[in-house]
């Protein structure tokens, strides 16, 4: 089996030496997806964790399309908060996106974003 490194102009660039997401067989691995500006790298909706929530699994249903499935077949979503103060909005949000049968979770807090971030969120989803 070989890994396909998976890559769309529809989500941030990556900052540093990582993938948007791997496919492997029928798995997708997407990396951390962070609320910003497409092309500039900017902090879109600083401090909003509602918004940047919203956007962010936008942006993750962007790269699982590419990768030939869609933010229904998510199996794991690992989150991070930069304050676990906003987890009941940030958990509202999160909800409208996955109503029905929703994926395991783990949710972190993070000490330290770029100034005005307030979330990243990963996945493990499967392609049907």
């Amino acid at each position: 089996m070989r890994k396909e490194i998976i890559a769309t102009d529809r989500a941030p660039a990556p900052g540093g030496k990582y993938s948007q997401a791997v496919k492997l067989g029928n798995m997708v691995y997407v990396a951390g997806t962070c609320p910003f500006e497409l092309g500039t790298g900017k902090v879109l909706y600083p401090d909003d964790i509602v918004e940047q929530t919203r956007l962010v699994l936008h942006y993750m249903g962007e790269i699982l399309r590419a990768s030939g499935t869609s933010i229904e077949h998510v199996v794991k979503v690992t989150s991070f908060l930069r304050d676990l103060d906003d987890f009941k909005a940030y958990d509202r949000v999160y909800a409208e996106t996955f109503a029905h049968e929703p994926p395991a979770r783990s949710t972190v807090e993070i000490g330290k974003f770029p100034p005005g971030m307030t979330v990243e969120i990963e996945c493990i989803a499967y392609i049907p």
